[in-house]
């Protein structure tokens, strides 16, 4: 069977948890026998991923970038037949009305969203909030406010054209009248090398690689570790701080509070990283620092791809409301209120230390990784939700 998963993310560096999140699905499905086309875009290119190749899309560039791109798939879409469409949405537009009936009337048997950070219309609404200066902010705030608009809107006339809704981030077993699956974002455990324990009396080294964007809310362990500093300061163990990412966004609100704690000898920040020099960043690190600011995108419940990826390594790591995992977890995973308190580090270092006289945790935790997050069972369970299995048992796959 043909399946596209239609994105329209962008494959920079910025966002490379998300593309390798979308890769890893891709696998999944491949995995599951179905032949998969799926779609990035780079500078001015919209590109559509094949088994044989890549078929490129140019774009203009400019404003208006999500029209061209959409316009892009509907061409393709129109060109190509598939039995499956999946799509990762941030929102719902006209245009994704438009997609499905064309995908409909070109023999698509099955339709399914997927929503990544649900609910996301606050969030979306709130996002220019860190905008400056004022007057570019109050210009975003309205573009943001008629893209919502169109949301709610378009989002009326999904029933009768989409099958099924997966969604990650708050339950709900319908979005607009669409029956929805909850699912957690998945990881490919035998892609990522276990991080073993450390024993230093002398440090602790906490590491961040979820991004430097501003619903990460490292400011609380800044702020945590100024306090813990600051009660006593030539305390052991010595805590320190690796912020990796660089979102030029915000590292200069991070850095700001850096100098104002006084820690710029406790935080290092080495920009983004890949490959053997991340590797070598977590060899370091005895604690991952998960997503902490759920609450400030109105999330209660949180599918963070990075506490995912601490688990599938065996490092230990702190979370405020990741949605699988439960108090019998507490062996490797911290909890912390999720809200806008400063971490307590003097929790933090009695969580630390207790995992290190306990080196089995690092198998016990990566086989939890691979028991839950297995992104191949993850999509299965949608696809099936959706219908496609029946699809299949009535479809001889030419392919097989």
């Amino acid at each position: 069977m043909e399946l596209m998963y239609l994105t329209f993310q962008e494959d920079a560096l910025l966002y490379v948890g998300v593309t390798r999140k979308i890769r890893s699905q891709v696998h999944a499905f491949q995995q599951l026998g179905y032949h998969v086309t799926y779609s990035l875009w780079k500078g001015c290119e919209y590109r559509f991923v094949t088994e044989n190749g890549t078929q490129i899309k140019k774009l203009t560039g400019g404003s208006g970038m999500m029209h061209q791109l959409a316009d892009a798939a509907k061409e393709y879409l129109s060109q190509h037949s598939f039995d499956v469409l999946y799509m990762r949405l941030d929102r719902i537009s006209f245009d994704v009305l438009e997609i499905c009936r064309i995908t409909r009337r070109n023999g698509t048997r099955r339709i399914i969203i997927e929503l990544p950070n649900y609910p996301y219309i606050a969030d979306y609404i709130s996002s220019v909030d860190h905008v400056h200066p004022l007057t570019k902010r109050v210009s975003a705030k309205a573009h943001v406010l008629a893209f919502a608009a169109e949301d709610r809107l378009s989002a009326l006339g999904l029933k009768g054209l989409v099958d099924a809704v997966a969604l990650i981030g708050n339950p709900s077993d319908h979005f607009f009248g669409v029956k929805a699956i909850n699912i957690s974002n998945g990881i490919d455990v035998n892609a990522m090398k276990p991080v073993p324990l450390k024993s230093s009396p002398d440090e602790i080294v906490l590491i961040g690689v979820a991004g430097t964007l501003w619903w990460q809310a490292y400011d609380r362990i800044l702020e945590g570790m100024y306090r813990y500093k600051k009660a006593e300061p030539h305390r052991k163990p010595h805590i320190r701080f690796i912020m990796v990412g660089g979102d030029p966004k915000e590292m200069p609100d991070f850095r700001a509070q850096i100098r104002k704690y006084g820690l710029q000898e406790d935080v290092e920040c080495p920009g983004f990283k890949t490959g053997k020099e991340l590797e070598n960043l977590y060899a370091r690190a005895d604690l991952g620092v998960s997503k902490l600011g759920c609450y400030r995108r109105g999330l209660q419940a949180c599918s963070s791809l990075k506490a995912r990826e601490y688990c599938a390594q065996g490092l230990p790591f702190i979370y405020t409301c990741e949605d699988s995992l439960e108090k019998e977890n507490s062996a490797f995973a911290l909890q912390v209120p999720n809200d806008p308190s400063p971490v307590d580090m003097n929790m933090v270092v009695k969580f630390v230390l207790n995992c290190r006289q306990h080196p089995e945790i690092t198998a016990q935790e990566r086989q939890f990784a691979m028991d839950h997050f297995d992104w191949k069972m993850i999509m299965e369970k949608v696809l099936r939700f959706a219908g496609v299995a029946d699809d299949s048992n009535h479809k001889e796959d030419p392919h097989q």
